[in-house]
């Protein structure tokens, strides 16, 4: 598959790092970040991408509140997962929320949120995120079998358990 030739390369994207690096990842992994950037690195391969077509920074959110990159500066801003609430009120959570609202006041720049992440950006849209009250935690739909590794890190033979969800997707957003 060849990358659509209408965008301009590099492809700069800017990664939020949501979350505290986990101890036991840290040993292999190094940061949610790195981790973030491996996944669109294989994408960007497979797109048919070649070095220097995709340029990606990191940015620490959470210990550095307000360390955003300027939005000139990049084509699109990937937020990762966390372990912190999405609709909690601290001022890390609260500056990420404006942060993002301010992308979704203009069209150039894409964004993507994975589990926390995606929380992020339909709160920033209006939505109302918050504890699954109602059914408690959820888990999987499709039954995941992890690894030696994972059921060490996870403490669990298959699942990983969610207890935050998006209980109203906003009156402008696609689930």
């Amino acid at each position: 598959m060849a990358f659509p030739s209408k965008h301009r390369l590099p492809l700069r994207i800017a990664i939020l790092e949501c979350d505290d690096d986990i101890p036991r990842a840290l040993e292999k992994h190094k940061s949610y970040g790195t981790i973030s950037s491996a996944f669109l690195e294989a994408g960007a391969e497979a797109a048919g991408l070649t070095e220097g077509d995709l340029e990606i920074s990191l940015w620490d959110v959470v210990d550095q509140v307000g360390n955003f990159p300027n939005l000139d500066d990049v084509d699109a801003v990937f937020l990762t997962g966390s372990k912190y609430d999405s609709f909690a009120t601290d001022p890390f959570t609260t500056a990420l929320v404006s942060f993002i609202q301010k992308i979704l006041a203009q069209q150039r720049v894409k964004l993507i949120g994975v589990c926390y992440g995606h929380q992020i950006i339909a709160r920033a849209m209006g939505a109302k995120v918050g504890r699954n009250d109602t059914q408690g935690w959820e888990t999987s739909v499709t039954d995941v079998d992890l690894t030696t590794e994972g059921r060490g890190f996870f403490g669990k033979g298959k699942d990983v358990l969610v207890s935050t969800c998006l209980v109203q997707v906003p009156a402008n957003g696609v689930c």
